[in-house]
């Protein structure tokens, strides 16, 4: 089945579910998704949220990595950028463009084979990693670029006024001035990331998109589709709670905030994991964000430093 005619189907029997079922019905539905929701929970809907975070996680994580160099390329080679290059940017920008516009499931159909390359499989939320990352790469650069275009030129400008080089302006002063903007926007592509994540379920990705799928559109268990979209929805808030908490403390200078709640996340997900016997992949993505922290703090003292 492919994608137009996957949709086709999905829209039909949602209209079809919202035109014959009634008040009294929909009252049955919401009940029975209340007084099953433990149960579900535990089988199924835990295990599928745990594949949801896994991998967007580390999509974004792997994203992270692709679309630093680009991103940073494109805001120095912009329209008065500090190495502006008009012909280098129109030609990597219309690159980008193009990975963007690129239809997601289409993308994941057609990156299949180098899954079953770097990960030994084509099915799973491992395999779904790979197009995922590559995916949101793009969308991850012009966040990167966006961001440094938003500081401010004359704190570049007094930065080269001191005898700062490129590789310190970009990565001691713009680097630490957009932070925020950084955190922003990874908020974002973290959300953007996690309905990728459903969409992947349709080709056998895992997730709450392929319990979504096989239990509540295959099988017809309206409980099952209820308690997963509650579930996303609750996913959601609590990364832009935790979005707008870093954004805010990054904003006001509180690296040492970050840091501590970094650890606090740590240490939760270690006890959780030895409790569970889960992997120790989340603990390792939480690693790599105190490190990045601890350098932004080392590069922040390192900029003021520049400017005594």
């Amino acid at each position: 089945m492919n994608e137009e005619n996957f949709l086709d189907a999905l829209f039909s029997r949602i209209s079809q579910f919202i035109s014959e079922i009634s008040w009294k019905d929909m009252q049955e539905v919401i009940l029975n998704s209340i007084s099953t929701f433990p149960q579900n929970y535990d089988l199924v809907l835990k295990p599928a949220l745990n594949e949801t975070i896994y991998m967007s996680l580390m999509a974004v994580f792997f994203g992270f990595i692709l679309a630093i160099m680009p991103g940073i390329l494109l805001a120095i080679w912009e329209k008065n950028g500090i190495k502006q290059n008009k012909i280098a940017y129109s030609i990597l920008d219309f690159i980008i463009n193009i990975l963007r516009a690129f239809p997601f499931l289409i993308l994941i159909v057609i990156l299949l084979p180098l899954s079953k390359i770097i990960v030994g499989t084509s099915i799973g939320t491992d395999a779904a990693i790979v197009p995922l990352a590559i995916g949101i790469a793009p969308y991850l650069a012009k966040m990167i670029e966006s961001a440094f275009k938003e500081v401010d030129k004359g704190i570049i400008e007094a930065a080269k006024s001191y005898g700062a080089s490129d590789t310190q302006i970009v990565f001691k002063v713009i680097f630490v001035e957009s932070l925020p903007n950084i955190i922003n926007g990874l908020t974002l592509i973290l959300i953007f990331t996690i309905g990728f994540s459903a969409l992947a379920g349709t080709v056998g990705g895992g997730g709450l998109g392929d319990i979504a799928i096989r239990y509540g559109y295959e099988r017809f268990n309206k409980e099952i589709m209820i308690q997963t979209v509650i579930i996303l929805l609750a996913l959601v808030q609590i990364i832009q709670i935790l979005g707008n908490l870093f954004y805010s403390w990054s904003k006001n200078n509180k690296t040492l905030n970050i840091i501590i709640s970094l650890i606090a996340l740590f240490t939760i997900s270690t006890v959780s994991s030895l409790n569970n016997g889960e992997n120790y992949i989340f603990q390792l993505i939480i690693c790599f964000l105190l490190i990045i922290s601890l350098i932004f703090m080392f590069f922040k003292r390192k900029k003021q430093n520049l400017f005594l």
